[in-house]
């Protein structure tokens, strides 16, 4: 056998190992080119609007954080820019809803009804043919002048939210679920008591069905600094044990702030405050 034939087919070697299904299932950047965060400027919470034209995340600048969008342009994805929306130094927690397609999110902008008040509360702003609507506080009772950190949504109505206001329990930042009533007001309907524990459970994110969470938070056994952990809803309404998914997706360092595709096939997340990307289907996820 020639030499040429020899390197011709290891080179094909090569590209089939390329190419294969355990390394396209790794977590790789999101941002390949984009200068490494610190831990003043980390990055987090990506979510896609349901055509998957529009992407927000958070990040951070010191004390600040903004929110940023990012919109497919063919093949490839525009330089982030960040948004104008209503707040004084504190947008965070993006999370496109799968009910009406809206950004919701939190911001440290001033409600009427509480006047002086410094503290994140949920807004939402609609988007249609890619033009953002008028941003508004979310109506109901979920707002409660505590801090409400981020809310999603799944497509049958299904809020999941986050606050430390001590209605969820106290402790820490927490868990609970809410509907909205026959007026449109978003009503909590009971706090996570099985998912929550005495130290932070943030930046959740769910599957357009509402079957499976995802949130990240201190709790042992872990990896790194904090994991992203999942849970799966129960036929009975509640959630399943949480799992800690492992490796790819937690490792020693500090993996957080899980967000979902559009088509629900990709999981983003952020690694160290820079933000990553891997197929949903590699975390072997099982039912319950």
């Amino acid at each position: 056998m020639s030499k040429e034939i020899l390197l011709g087919a290891f080179l094909a070697a090569l590209t089939v190992t390329s190419c294969s299904g355990q390394q396209s299932d790794d977590p790789r950047p999101v941002f390949p080119e984009a200068e490494a965060p610190t831990q003043f400027t980390r990055a987090y919470s990506l979510t896609e609007s349901a055509d998957g034209q529009v992407r927000v995340f958070a990040k951070e600048d010191g004390d600040e954080t903004w929110l940023y969008e990012v919109r497919r342009e063919g093949k490839s994805w525009s330089k982030p820019q960040r948004m104008e929306l209503p707040a004084r130094k504190m947008l965070t927690g993006p999370s496109f809803s799968a009910a009406d397609g809206a950004l919701y999110y939190a911001s440290d902008e001033e409600l009427p009804e509480m006047p002086g008040r410094k503290d994140l509360n949920l807004w939402y702003v609609p988007l249609e043919d890619g033009v953002w609507g008028t941003p508004k506080p979310v109506p109901g009772d979920v707002n409660t002048g505590a801090n409400e950190t981020m809310a999603a949504i799944s497509a049958n109505g299904l809020m999941v939210f986050v606050s430390n206001h001590s209605q969820l329990g106290g402790g820490g930042y927490e868990m609970a679920e809410a509907r909205q009533d026959q007026n449109g007001n978003w009503v909590m309907q009971r706090p996570l008591d099985e998912l929550n524990d005495i130290r932070t459970n943030d930046h959740v994110a769910l599957t357009a069905d509402g079957k499976r969470l995802f949130f990240y938070s201190h709790r042992s056994p872990k990896l790194g600094v904090v994991d992203i952990w999942t849970s799966q809803k129960l036929d009975d309404g509640s959630w399943g044990e949480p799992v800690n998914p492992g490796e790819p997706l937690n490792t020693s360092g500090i993996d957080f702030g899980a967000g979902l595709s559009a088509d629900g096939e990709t999981l983003f997340f952020s690694r160290d405050g820079a933000l990553y990307e891997m197929p949903f289907k590699a975390l072997h996820l099982t039912q319950p």
